[in-house]
Formats: C-alpha cells, sequence, structure tokens
C-alpha cells in the first residue's frame, strides 16, 4: 500500500495530536538541563513509542523489558502505543516530539524499512539512531502434522515438480515472513503459491484449517501450533532455538550455501537528533539498555516463561548493519518488482 497525499496529511494530524497529548498527559517529563549523562535522567519520566497496537509483539517485549530499563535509568518508562498506517504514525510522532533523546520508539526490523519504502513518508533510515537490539524472531516453515513432506528437501522437490500449487501463507505482504519465502523461491529456482493474510493469528489459522499447506511464521510466533504442526525448516544460518523448533535443520540452498537469514529484530532506536545533540545521554541510554540486558533476573523472568532463548542483544552499530541489510533486501525486490508489496496475492 501506497499511502496518499491525503492520508499523509492525516498521518500529519495524527502525529500532531499524538504530540500534544503526550505534552498533555506529562509523558516525557522535563527535559534535562544539559547533557551530562546518565544523572539527567535520573527522576525523569521518559516516553517510549510502540507504534503497534498494545498487546502485540513489540508491546509484549518492551513491557517485559521495562522495569530493568527503569532501574538501569533511575527514571520511569512511560509506554505510549501509537499504531497506524503500518508503523508509520508512531515513528512519526517519535521523530517530531522533543529533541533532547527524552523520546524513544521500540520498532523493529524489517518493519522499519518497510514503514519508508512502501509507503509516502518524510524519514529514512538516517533519521534514527540505534540504540541497540533486544530480541529476535526466527523465521520457519510450519507444516501440519499430517503434511505429506518429511523434510524441507521434499517439500522443494514437490514445488519443483508443480510449480505454484503449494499454497503457503505468510502475515502480510509486508513482512519478514513474505520476504524468507520470496528468498527461499529464489534460492532454489521454484515457485510457491504465497497467501498474505491480515496478520500472523489468520495466517497460522490458515495452516490448521488446510486452507494452505505451509506458513512461513516467527519461531516464537508460532509455538501455539506446536502439537499440530511442526517445523521443516530454521531461516537461519544456524538453528540455536532447536527446543522449540522440533530441531529442524538450517535453511540452505544448492551447495550448502545459505539462504538470506531471515527474522523479525525487536530493537529500541531514538531520533538522530538525540545522537547528534546529546551525546552523552544518546550514550547512557545505549548503556542502560546493554547492562538490562544482561541482568539475571531479567533473563530469569525470561526464562520461566520459555522465552529465554529469544533474547538477542545486538550493539548499537550491529542493530544498524541488521537494518541496512534488511533496507537493502527490500529494494532489491522492489527493483525487480515494483509491486511486490502492494499487488493482490
Amino acid at each position: 500500500m501506497t499511502i496518499t497525499r491525503g492520508a499523509k496529511v492525516c498521518i500529519a494530524s495524527l502525529v500532531a495530536l499524538a504530540a500534544a497529548l503526550a505534552l498533555t498527559s506529562g509523558i516525557g517529563g522535563r527535559p534535562p538541563a544539559q547533557d551530562g549523562g546518565r544523572a539527567d535522567y535520573a527522576g525523569q519520566r521518559i516516553r517510549f513509542i510502540v507504534p503497534t497496537e498494545a498487546g502485540g509483539g513489540f508491546d509484549t517485549t518492551l513491557r517485559q523489558l521495562q522495569p530493568y530499563l527503569e532501574e538501569q535509568l533511575g527514571a520511569t518508562v512511560m509506554v505510549q502505543n501509537l499504531p497506524g498506517a503500518a508503523t508509520a504514525i508512531g515513528t512519526n510522532a517519535a521523530l517530531h516530539a522533543d529533541q533532547n533523546c527524552m523520546t524513544m520508539i521500540f520498532h523493529g526490523v524489517p518493519h522499519l524499512p518497510f514503514s519508508y519504502l512502501t509507503q509516502d513518508v518524510d524519514y529514512g533510515l538516517a533519521d534514527l539512531a540505534p540504540v541497540g537490539g533486544v530480541s529476535i524472531e526466527p523465521g520457519v516453515l510450519r507444516v501440519r502434522n499430517d503434511a505429506p513432506w518429511r523434510s524441507f528437501e521434499e517439500l522443494v522437490e514437490d514445488a519443483r515438480r508443480r510449480p505454484g500449487q503449494i499454497r503457503t501463507s505468510v502475515s502480510v505482504r509486508t513482512s519478514n515472513n513474505y520476504v524468507g519465502m520470496l528468498a527461499i523461491e529464489q534460492a532454489f529456482g521454484v515457485d510457491f503459491n504465497i497467501v498474505s493474510y491480515d496478520g500472523g493469528g489468520p495466517a497460522r489459522t490458515a495452516l490448521l484449517s488446510g486452507e494452505v499447506d505451509a506458513t512461513h511464521a516467527g519461531a516464537f510466533n508460532s509455538l501455539s501450533l506446536d502439537s499440530a504442526t511442526r517445523v521443516l525448516t530454521v531461516q537461519q544460518a544456524r538453528n540455536r532455538w532447536a527446543d522449540i523448533t522440533d530441531n529442524a535443520p538450517p535453511t540452505t540452498g544448492p551447495g550448502n550455501v545459505p539462504v538470506t537469514p531471515n527474522s523479525s529484530n525487536y530493537s529500541i532506536w531514538a531520533p538522530a537528533t538525540c545522537r547528534h545533540g546529546y551525546p552523552l545521554r544518546y550514550g547512557a541510554m545505549v548503556e542502560a539498555l546493554r547492562a538490562a540486558m544482561r541482568d539475571p533476573e531479567y533473563v530469569a523472568a525470561l526464562s520461566a516463561l520459555g522465552e529465554a532463548s529469544k533474547l538477542e542483544y545486538l550493539e548499537p552499530e550491529q542493530l544498524l548493519r541488521v537494518a541496512e541489510a534488511s533496507d537493502a533486501e527490500i529494494r532489491g525486490i522492489l527493483r525487480r518488482d515494483p509491486t511486490a508489496f502492494t499487488s493482490n496475492p
């Protein structure tokens, strides 16, 4: 979907409204007087914008981290959900809020590149500064337990014999799931019938109902299907999540060459103006996240939920490289097919 001029005006209006509401509610606290490092955050209220609905993956992951980040900062983290326009509403709000490192955004890759590469917005990757990666949702390919393919190789061979006939669901077209399926098609020279749905839930339900033959989904997001389905492959260089993915092999193409790794990476970003104008505060936020991610109590809390293996801390430069690689991959797909993410399945 490409946002029209009228929709762009609507986004700008919603951003202005969100900023006004933030000011009247006190979110963000008073701005620090000077760039003095972590002490500037002590006793403050720092706004973390989540550009998706409450209760989703972004929101849940941030709220799990929230108390440990607050402890490191000595501040209150105020979570504000601003969903809409494929995360553009929340992202714009963060970029047009205060310019003194008191507003952060909890975003994801490839969600962030998708938001500016497939829509008419006035920001890009250079307008944000990476604070650090928090978690990873590796892409997997699931089939029902009664599916005829016992391995990923058998599935690919069948797709080669019957081009376009094996139906595979993805959450939406602007997702790592769809990009992952395109990478598999390109690596093996096969053609799947990729069907996009309005979210991961419907895409997974379609597999259980028999509407599709397979689904490309997140390893953790698709755990609800565990008893009725099995994982054929994990689209990473190695499978570090064997306990929740049926010990499935990593996705490798002809010549045992790994297929382009696929995942959704949840992460914290700041406006670029924060890093450039207030480098000590930006550095303090980076250090606070780094320390929170290493907190034994945080790891233990996620272990109790069976989610510790989703933790994937990335230093700012590592996160930036992941985002740049996603940006390049999406741009490459758009060069080959400008309608890849907008045409109907």
